[in-house]
């Protein structure tokens, strides 16, 4: 969808011109792109999560996902003063709907299986998924490549790691 944008003089003659074009999220023969601008989580369909885990904490996993902040794969919230805030232990634990004991082996697992972690920024203790699983990022931000090198290395080809490996010794 285009339109023309005009600048006019008071007497009515034409000083500058030019097209702008509209995003339409309809394409004819494509169909209609829904909820475009919306936060979106990718899961792989080639990179399954481990056998070890059962459709009930798989479920979990997923609901888990879905409260991921923005575009970051971080366990996030605003809180007074607009701030970006880490969401608790104890906040994911209320996300998955489990009791303190079942939650900790719940929990332990999913570390231990490379799923979860946490990481610090700037101070700030955040639980982040792993992105080959959950990924609500356009980019892998450095942080998130850091926290899961081993296992996105896997997946990545040498010239990213190289770049990536690059970038760390650059940040410190």
């Amino acid at each position: 969808m285009n339109y023309k944008e005009r600048r006019i003089t008071e007497h009515g003659e034409i000083v500058n011109e030019k097209v702008v074009k509209y995003y339409s999220p309809f394409k004819p023969g494509k169909g209609y792109n829904f909820k475009y601008k919306s936060t979106k989580i990718k899961s792989y369909l080639d990179i399954p999560l481990p056998d070890e885990f059962t459709d009930s904490e798989i479920g979990k996993l997923t609901r888990l996902s879905r409260c991921m902040y923005s575009s970051s794969n971080l366990f996030a919230k605003r809180s007074t003063g607009n701030r970006i805030v880490p969401v608790s232990k104890n906040d994911i634990r209320k996300i998955v709907g489990l009791s303190q004991n079942r939650f900790y082996e719940f929990y332990n697992k999913a570390v231990t299986h490379k799923i979860l972690k946490s990481i610090v920024l700037d101070g700030d203790t955040y639980y982040c998924l792993n992105p080959i699983y959950f990924n609500s990022t356009e980019y892998i931000p450095l942080y998130l490549f850091i926290a899961f090198q081993s296992e996105l290395s896997e997946h990545l080809p040498k010239w990213v790691i190289l770049k990536y490996l690059d970038e760390k010794s650059c940040t410190g």
